[in-house]
Order: structure tokens, then C-alpha cells, then sequence
């Protein structure tokens, strides 16, 4: 067997790591068919010469008889900071013979200990900040004076919001919007970069522009122009909700920079480290706010103001601020990079002589200008370019309302990045503070006439990778595919946001809700571990209870980070569950126990707090929003909420069996069973004369039955009623973003995917087929978009929260879907209705590839399959004789002819 891809806590070779026993991973791959590991061991030394010479000084694992062959636990010495690990592994296979060792990888451990920073807090100083929309620069010049043999360098930063760093001119690395989001009342995230390529012997310099991000969030220009036409100052998009928010969430700007050098021999340099010495002045950005755009002015940049040897002496010193009230913690999640960048589709000048620049489709990200052949009489045009998804309604320019929650159609309300020209040839910039939703963007100001050359259109998104395929000879289904990933990707950022221009918010319910969908096209394994700490760290504590937060312990909001509670719309077990259900989901997908370990403490506490909203074992009146996004369906708010409730504790029964909390299976059990006897007995939830759920409604059944809740004599009928639901409504889908994924997944579950195919293809609204007839590239908030846009709440057009059709493609049209946590058992079973002739795709898996390619023709259906090495998969199409259908590892082909033999073959 061959070794390859070795992770450490899913990173490959990552620096700066927090955990101090990560997780270990590899991928297997072997020419043999029906594969499988049967043990492993592991070495790791501190040296790469111990592992050739087979000596593990740090950790020797032996040889433990297991086929996983990731979310291995590091079992050896403690770990301190700084310290490398090199680390290699071997396999024993089905016949226990040995592999060689794999490749040498590596991980390093951040700084572990508060008393490892020597480096303090540094800024304008604490209520010193005269112009908060501005970004400040910070800058330092060291002095690499030793002659001895550098091993490597490590520069540590946090910047609160956001920090970009500099070293001797040179950008760290390619990522944006460091160091993440969290709650910082509770985590700050700080970054490791490798500059060890980066120094010099003698001079050096660190540069550090510090921004807002969500931190430093603030209300720009409040006093808006009314509506009755009063004048007032121009007033950038900020979101903002009144409510509860905990102390040290926000704060003002500052940073935290150590640069260290180790050398051959061991000894560790502080050579650099945040302090009063260090300068600071105004960078070239004058306003920037996450919400609001950014402002450039290149006429004030100073030239050479990271190099070595620049005169500061005009410069104010640096002071020294308050620590935030957050741990520090080494980020051991991707960060946010630039995935795409290409020219816009067309450019057009408008009558009123600004310029509108489509970009083709709707995108997250930033547009970027670019200028050329500027001169001295360019110097100082301000040009101003506003984002935006749709254009209003005469077509003369861009319309706002749908990125700014409608601000845009009552007030003096806008989202605008500007760029002050300075005038020297060739110019280029995009803003590196915000980002936004856009698919035009219309320009003033702009010297001379403007071409698609001007124009980039930068796509960023959290740097997951793309792991997943999926193509059917359906063209309509591979559109709405692919304006369902483009949805996902444009809400995957620090959190997987509701959207990326009104409230760029972790909105809970859809890290599980959508989980499924998202794992089925990209790897979370390190994103849901920062979503899932988002959340133990947004759950209120007693503290917070005397603090003032309404909600009481245990209770964890709709979203985390929670920025803003908004109030009204804060409760609901869908939400706040996620805390349960989506470690639970990484855990079905994935195999690894430890999310569940880590949240244990935060799913018993939040359950215990939900109890205490109870009436009679259910919970009525508790949950906001119920079935949110639903359209001329109304299904009850109580069937809803207590299908999540009961479906919860049902869940916790089997977390506390598996994280071995052995005396609460029984409780759990106990109360799910409670929970469905008074849910039976409840008129809004079930009328026992006709057996009938809730109000006969699509997402009455759809919720009753996947959640389980539902009498077991009941099942047959209940899917019965579902699909008479769906007909009642000439298979158009009614139901909002938690009933939909239910009524998929139950109609998927229960064979009926013709369903699930009319209405996802349905010609009328709502339907997906619906959006992409209407030239739609993302997946607006709502099924009745249309009607919104003339209406005074105009919303997104690129919310992920109905992308749930995508977990219905992979797992019932191409059919791929786990049977036992991480696919170690699969089933696969594809579709192919009258109308879909082909169907190919992969997923991966913790094994590896698994790949699928279903095609029919006159001669009858042939399947190819691939399987990864440790996993099987049972084959699920009519005439495969059952001695044929159970298959291991390798690449296979079923023929089945259209008289009915079937031969199955290696690849």
C-alpha cells in the first residue's frame, strides 16, 4: 500500500499549531482490489534522522490494530511551544503484510503559554482613536545581528479587527482578513507565518496596517437623509440591530506582532516585539468598515514605509493598549484567500456619464481597478465605485437595496470603495479590509473612457478545498448545481455567513442544515471545528446572566459570533441546536469523535436550558422562526420546534454512548421518549383520526419523518401524505430552508426521487429551474425575489440557506451516500429518470476518492465505480444479484443489459 497526504489536524506541515494532542491523518491508495488496513504505527522525533533510524524519542505508537486511517489522536511527550515534529507512519494490510514508511512530514506548535509573548498590544491608545474609519500603520526596524546559522524565523501577529503585514516590503502571505473571526470576548485568533526566506542579515523591517473588521464596529455618519427629502452626510451601510451584546465583542484597533529566530543551535531570538517604540502614523486608507466599503488615497501613500531605513521620525510613537478580553489561540483553520480572478464581462457608459461594470454572475469578493497611462493631471480624481447585485429598475445604474437591507431605497445609504488617483502611469487596487456581494458596479470619476480592461472581478472564500464533482446529461440540473456551489462558496468566509453583503452573519441552523451539502463539493474538516468553537464560546454563562443577558445559561444563540442578537429573531432549537447537530454531522461525514468531545459540555448545557422553556416535556411558543422562508405554507411553529427538540435528545442518547457518558443515555433516552408521547397527544402537531401531521403541509411531514419523531405505524402513511402534499401544490415546493432539506432528504430516503425531480425542475416559481430560467447565478434569500424587489425589504440574491437540492443530487441522483460515519460503508445508488441518461460525479471521503459514472443506453446501464482503500460499498440498482452488490476497495464495472443479465468486472 502507498502512503500520502500526511495532516496534522488536516493542515499538511502546518506551523503554529494550538492543540496539544492534534489529530494525525494519511491517505491510502493500493493497485489490489477489496484493500484494507488493519494496523498502523506511527513514529515521531524530534529529528528526521530518528525516524530513518526508525527511533521515535517523542512518540512511538507501536503497532495498533486499527483501520482508520484518520483522526489518530498523538498519544506521546508533551508538547511545548516552538516545537517541531517530524513525524512518518506505516500500515499493515488485509494480510497483515507491512508498507514501507511514508514520506517524512511535519508540524510545529505555536506559542502555547501567555508568558511565551514578550510583545504587548499597540495602537492609537485606548480612546486615543480621533478618526476611527481610518486604518493606521504600525512599523519597526530590528536589527539580524548574529552570525550563526538561522534554522527558521516565525513572526506571531494578531490584529484586532483585521491586520495586513508586511516584512521588508513583502506581503507574509497570499490570505485576507487576518487573523478570523471570533467572539473576542472569548477567543482571539493570532497567526504564524514563516519569514525565514524573508529576513535579512542587518536591517529589517515589519509593517502592520491595522483595520476594522468586526471588532471595531461602529456606526458611521449616523444621521441619515430622511425620508422626506432632508439633507444630512452621506451614510455607509453599517448592519446594526439593537440588543443584547456581550462586554469585550468590540473594541478599538490594535495589534500584536513577535518575530523570533531560532538558530541551528537551539536558542530562540526575540527580535521584534509590539511595543511603544514602534511608529505608528495614518495609512493611505481613510475609511474603511466591513460593511461599508473602503477608501483609498494613494496620493497620501509614503514610499518605502515597511523598508529598513525609513525616516519615522514624523511619526508618533505607538502606546500600549488594554489586551483584549479573549485567549489567544493559534488559527488551525484555512484562511480566506482569492480563489478567482478574472476581467469583466462588459462595460457600458451610462447617460449619466458614470460607468456600469457587470462581471458576468454574482460573486463574493472585491472588485479591483486598474489604470493606466495616468498622469500628473489625474492626480487626486476620486473615483468611486458602488457594488451591487441588481440594477434598478429603469436599467440607468445600479440598485443597493439588496445589499443594504433596503437602506439604499430609504435613506442616503450606500456601499462604496473609492481610490484617490495618484498619477503616476500604471495604478491598481482593491480594497483588503471588506469584501461584498456583487454582480455590477457602477463607476464615477473614472479619467478617460473605461474598458473590461479597468476591471477585475476578485471571488474570495475560505480556502476549502474543492473535493467533489457532479455532471448528470440533465443541462438543467447542472445549472441549478452550479448556481447552488456558487451560493455555498459566496457564504463560506470566517463563518458560512447568510450572506456576503447585508449581514455577512454565522447564522447557526445552516452548518447543519446544509452540511450535507456543502461536504458533498469541499473539505470542513478544519472550518466546522471554528464554527463549532464559535459556539462554545458564544454560550451564555452564569456570568453573562449577571452581566445583564436576558437569555440565562446554557442558551446559545441564532448566531455566533453574535455581533448582534437580533432580537425577535434569537430562539429557535434549529439554531441554537446546531450546537449538537452539526458536531453530529462531522461526525457522520468524517468518522472523527472529537467534535463531539469537545461540545459535549455545550449540548448538555444548552439542553438543560431548553428544558427550562418547556410546557409539559414540549416546547411551545419558545422557537422565532420555525420553518424559516416558507412560501403560502404556514406549518406550526410547535411541529417544527419540537420535531428539532425530540430529534435532538434522540441524537444525544448515541453522542453520550460514543464519548462514553454512559449515565445520560438513559436520561436522554427518557426524555426523547416524553417528548414523543406529548407530541402525539398535541392538536397542532398530530390529529390521531387521520393520522394527519400538522397542518397537511410538505414540511409537516417532511420534519415528522426525518427527525424520527414520527409513531413507526405512522411512516408509511406519513410519506403517503408527503407526496399527496407535493401534488397538491402541482409539485411546486412550499416549504422554507428547514422543512425543505427534510422533505428531500424523507423522499430521497424513501424512494422517491421522481418527486423531488418535478419539483426541483418545476417551469413556475418556486423552483429552482425557475432561478436559473430567469438568468439568476446565485440563489437569492427567498422563492418570491421578484415580488420583494419592488417591494420596501428588498433581500439577498446570494443566500446558501435553500441550497439543500445539492445534498439531494450527490446522495440520490448520483447516489453516493454514507451508510456508517465517514463512509466506511457507502451505499451507492444512482438515478436515472426518463430524462437523465447520464450521471458521473466523486465525493470525497476520510478513505479517499469515491467516484461514480452511471450511463444508460439502448443496450441497457453501465456503472463504474471507484472505492477507496478500508471502505465498502453496497451496489443498489435493480438485477445486481445481492452476491454482487457488496464491494471493497478498487475500480468496478456492473453492465446490466436490457434482457436482464448482469456482469460485474474489475477495472
Amino acid at each position: 500500500m502507498i502512503l500520502s497526504n500526511l495532516l496534522v489536524q488536516y493542515l499538511e506541515n502546518p506551523i503554529g499549531l494550538e492543540s496539544k494532542n492534534p489529530l494525525l491523518s494519511y491517505t491510502l491508495t493500493s493497485d489490489v482490489s477489496h484493500q484494507a488496513q488493519t494496523a498502523y504505527r506511527i513514529l515521531a522525533a524530534s529529528t528526521q534522522e530518528h525516524l530513518r533510524q526508525e527511533v521515535g524519542d517523542v512518540w512511538d505508537s507501536g503497532k495498533v490494530f486499527d483501520s482508520r486511517p484518520f483522526a489518530i489522536e498523538y498519544a506521546g511527550k508533551p508538547l511545548m511551544s516552538r516545537q517541531r515534529v517530524f513525524w512518518t507512519v506505516k500500515v499493515w494490510d488485509k494480510d497483515d503484510i507491512e508498507s514501507e514508511w511514508s514520506e517524512i512530514a511535519v508540524w510545529e506548535m505555536g506559542l502555547l503559554d501567555e508568558s511565551d509573548w514578550t510583545a504587548n498590544w499597540i495602537g492609537h491608545g485606548d480612546g486615543m482613536n480621533a478618526n476611527p474609519s481610518a486604518a493606521p500603520q504600525v512599523a519597526y526596524d530590528f536589527e539580524l545581528k548574529s552570525e550563526r546559522k538561522i534554522a527558521h524565523a516565525r513572526a506571531y501577529i494578531s490584529g484586532l479587527g483585521l491586520f495586513h503585514a508586511t516584512l521588508n516590503g513583502q506581503r507574509l502571505d497570499d490570505a485576507f482578513f487576518h487573523p478570523g473571526e471570533s467572539d473576542y470576548s472569548q477567543t482571539v485568533y493570532y497567526e504564524t507565518f514563516d519569514v525565514t526566506n524573508m529576513l535579512r542579515r542587518g536591517s529589517n523591517a515589519i509593517g502592520i496596517v491595522i483595520g476594522n473588521g468586526q471588532y471595531v464596529n461602529f456606526k458611521i455618519n449616523p444621521v441619515m437623509t430622511l425620508e422626506d427629502g432632508t439633507e444630512a452626510p452621506e451614510h455607509r451601510y453599517q448592519k446594526s440591530d439593537s440588543g443584547y451584546t456581550r462586554e469585550g465583542i468590540y473594541g478599538e484597533k490594535k495589534v500584536l506582532a513577535q518575530l523570533e529566530v531560532t538558530y541551528d543551535d537551539g536558542v530562540v531570538e526575540i527580535v521584534a516585539a509590539t511595543d511603544e517604540s514602534w511608529k505608528l502614523t495614518d495609512s493611505p486608507i481613510t475609511f474603511n468598515n466591513w460593511y461599508g466599503g473602503e477608501d483609498y488615497d494613494a496620493t497620501a501613500e509614503l514610499e518605502g514605509w515597511d523598508l529598513p531605513g525609513m525616516d519615522r521620525s514624523g511619526w508618533n510613537d505607538a502606546v500600549i493598549m488594554k489586551k483584549p478580553l479573549g485567549t489567544l489561540r493559534g488559527r488551525e483553520f484555512l484562511p480566506i484567500r482569492m480563489i478567482e480572478k478574472f476581467p469583466a464581462a462588459s462595460v457600458t457608459k451610462l447617460d449619466n456619464g458614470n460607468w456600469l461594470v457587470d462581471m458576468g454572475r454574482n460573486v463574493a469578493g472585491f472588485p479591483e481597478l486598474v489604470l493606466r497611462g495616468t498622469t500628473a493631471g489625474d492626480h487626486g480624481t476620486v473615483i468611486s465605485m458602488y457594488p451591487a447585485e441588481m440594477l434598478n429598475e429603469e436599467g440607468t445604474g445600479v440598485d443597493q437595496a439588496s445589499c443594504t437591507q433596503s437602506e439604499s431605497k430609504k435613506y442616503n445609504c450606500s456601499i462604496i470603495n473609492r481610490y484617490t488617483v495618484k498619477g503616476v502611469g500604471e495604478e491598481a487596487w482593491h480594497p483588503i479590509f471588506c469584501y461584498q456581494g456583487f454582480q455590477f458596479v457602477e463607476v464615477s470619476g473614472f479619467p478617460g473612457e473605461a474598458t473590461i480592461d479597468n476591471f477585475n472581478c476578485c471571488v474570495l472564500r475560505a480556502a476549502n478545498e474543492k473535493t467533489g464533482t457532479f455532471e448528470t446529461s440533465d443541462s438543467v440540473l447542472n445549472r441549478i448545481h452550479e448556481l447552488t456551489e456558487r451560493s455555498i462558496e459566496s457564504n463560506m468566509y470566517f463563518s458560512f455567513t447568510d450572506c456576503p453583503q447585508i449581514e455577512k452573519l454565522g447564522w447557526l441552523e445552516t452548518s447543519h442544515l446544509m452540511f450535507r451539502s456543502i461536504t458533498s463539493g469541499y473539505d470542513i474538516r478544519t472550518w466546522i471545528p471554528k464554527i463549532t468553537q464559535d459556539m462554545i464560546d458564544a454560550q451564555t454563562t452564569e456570568e453573562d446572566n449577571r452581566n445583564g443577558d436576558p437569555e440565562g445559561k446554557g442558551y446559545v444563540p441564532a448566531i455566533a459570533p453574535e455581533y448582534y442578537r437580533i432580537v425577535g429573531l434569537h430562539r429557535d432549537p434549529n439554531w441554537g441546536g446546531a450546537c449538537i447537530l452539526t458536531p453530529w454531522e462531522y461526525y457522520q461525514i468524517y468518522g472523527d469523535v472529537t467534535l463531539l468531545r469537545r461540545a459535549y459540555k455545550t449540548m448538555t448545557t444548552y439542553l438543560d436550558y431548553l428544558e427550562t422553556h418547556t410546557q409539559d416535556s414540549l416546547l411551545i411558543g419558545y422557537a422565532q422562526m420555525g420553518d424559516w422562508g416558507q412560501l403560502n405554507e404556514s406549518t406550526p411553529t410547535v411541529l417544527v420546534e419540537n420535531c428539532a427538540y425530540y430529534y435532538m435528545l434522540s441524537i444525544m442518547v448515541r453522542i453520550a454512548e460514543l464519548t462514553g457518558h454512559h449515565e445520560d443515555t438513559a436520561i436522554y433516552r427518557l426524555k426523547a421518549d416524553e417528548v414523543q408521547r406529548k407530541f402525539h397527544s398535541h392538536a397542532d402537531c398530530y390529529q390521531p383520526e387521520s393520522r394527519h401531521y400538522g397542518n397537511d403541509s410538505q414540511a409537516s411531514y417532511g420534519c415528522v419523518l426525518f427527525s424520527g419523531i414520527v409513531w413507526k405505524e405512522n411512516i408509511d402513511t406519513a410519506v403517503t401524505f408527503l407526496k399527496e402534499a407535493v401534488r397538491r401544490r402541482d409539485d411546486h415546493l412550499s416549504s422554507g430552508e428547514v422543512g425543505l432539506k427534510q422533505v428531500f432528504a424523507t423522499l430521497g430516503r424513501y424512494g422517491a426521487s421522481d418527486v423531488v425531480y418535478r419539483m426541483v425542475t418545476n417551469d413556475t416559481q418556486p423552483s429552482y429551474k425557475y432561478f436559473v430560467d430567469n438568468g439568476l447565478t446565485t440563489l437569492p434569500e427567498y422563492w418570491n425575489y421578484q415580488e420583494l424587489w419592488h417591494g420596501t425589504m428588498v433581500r439577498s440574491r446570494n443566500h446558501a440557506m435553500m441550497g439543500h437540492v445539492k445534498e439531494w443530487l450527490t446522495s440520490y441522483v448520483l447516489g453516493i451516500r454514507p451508510e456508517e460515519p465517514g463512509y466506511r460503508r457507502l451505499i451507492i445508488e444512482p438515478s436515472l429518470t426518463d430524462l437523465i441518461e447520464t450521471v458521473k460525479g466523486s465525493i470525497w471521503s476520510p478513505y479517499g476518492l469515491i467516484r461514480v459514472e452511471c450511463v444508460r443506453n439502448d443496450a441497457g446501464i453501465t456503472l463504474d465505480v471507484e472505492i477507496p482503500v478500508g471502505a465498502t460499498a453496497e451496489i443498489r440498482l435493480p438485477f445486481i444479484p445481492a452476491e454482487q452488490s457488496a464491494i471493497g476497495s478498487g475500480k468496478f464495472r456492473f453492465s446490466i443489459k436490457t434482457d436482464g443479465v448482469t456482469n460485474s468486472s474489475l477495472l
